[in-house]
């Protein structure tokens, strides 16, 4: 599956669970700025590689929710002057 922007933005967006609704969207927003997502195909890709059976039933779903998931876990800077995690 391609993501576009707006789905990987989306996503995060359900996921976040860091702050209110308001710095929420803006942890995603300084996501989105450090361009990881742009990669994210190829992330899937490499975990789907990393399973014990690549093609068993639901390992495309658990490696699409790792690789998203992480962009969120991981987002460790550089951050905006904006976003929540900015120390």
């Amino acid at each position: 599956m391609k993501f576009e922007q707006d789905d990987i933005k989306n996503w995060l967006l359900g996921y976040a669970w860091l702050g209110s609704e308001e710095e929420k969207a803006r942890e995603v927003e300084c996501i989105m700025s450090q361009r990881d997502w742009e990669f994210i195909d190829a992330r899937i890709e490499k975990n789907v590689g990393q399973a014990w059976d690549p093609g068993a039933e639901g390992v495309l779903d658990e490696a699409t929710e790792f690789a998203l998931s992480s962009l969120y876990e991981c987002h460790d800077g550089p951050h905006l002057d904006t976003c929540p995690r900015k120390k």
